[in-house]
């Protein structure tokens, strides 16, 4: 049966906490959903066919984070599970290095954690996070492709002495766990090889079709949706 689906964002377009009503209707039938105040809101209407992938709960498992946690070595500790997030290409960091990699309205998938660093005793502790930047497409045969676009990294905390080493750490560290996300983003990918798909599109948070009200928060989790 297919959905309507009508999401309200508190804070932007496909950012921060959100409402959605899902609103189940028949085929060749009519659904209707009230609206109410927002800062960005977005109808979609999903068809019975669509395909929705949960990214967040689709990467906290324990072989996947096991993974994770071989980038940051001893340097850091993962303090977060895995977390997801839609982000329109114009808004990822290093956009202004290329700005034509890809087009102004594509989005990217923000796969992202929080760390934990510590230092001497005369310095402050560091936390912050990591980010890697997904860009997923449909190639000329309709089968699911992808690839790691990029990294960047903020925190706070190091001063007043060790922000150097810390950067040092990351700046190594973080661009060379790239390898590791492509490898785990692979195997997710070929679970889907012989699957051929139409239509690709991204839903704020798990993408769940459960009727009635749900709140979410679009910064930590986002879904892959397709259509055959």
């Amino acid at each position: 049966m297919p959905t309507l689906s009508q999401y309200w964002f508190q804070n932007g377009f496909f950012q921060g906490p959100f409402d959605v009503w899902n609103q189940p209707y028949p085929d060749g039938g009519w659904a209707w959903i009230s609206g109410g105040s927002c800062a960005a809101t977005l109808a979609w209407n999903r068809p019975d066919s669509e395909q929705a992938i949960d990214v967040a709960s689709e990467l906290n498992t324990p072989s996947t984070l096991s993974q994770i946690d071989s980038i940051l070595g001893n340097s850091a500790n993962r303090t977060s599970g895995l977390m997801a997030a839609g982000v329109f290409w114009p808004n990822v960091p290093y956009y202004s290095q290329n700005p034509g990699a890809h087009n102004n309205s594509d989005m990217l998938i923000r796969v992202y954690f929080n760390f934990h660093i510590g230092t001497p005793w005369y310095c402050s502790d560091a936390n912050g996070d990591i980010d890697y930047y997904i860009f997923l497409y449909l190639d000329g045969s309709g089968h699911l492709q992808g690839y790691v676009d990029g990294w960047s990294y903020h925190y706070d905390g190091g001063g007043p002495f060790c922000t150097g080493s810390i950067n040092d750490a990351l700046n190594a560290g973080v661009p060379a766990g790239m390898a590791t996300v492509q490898t785990i983003l692979d195997q997710a990918l070929a679970l889907l090889s012989g699957s051929i798909f139409s239509t690709l599109y991204y839903l704020p948070g798990s993408g769940t079709k459960a009727p009635g009200d749900t709140s979410e928060n679009a910064d930590q989790d986002v879904a892959i949706a397709v259509l055959p």
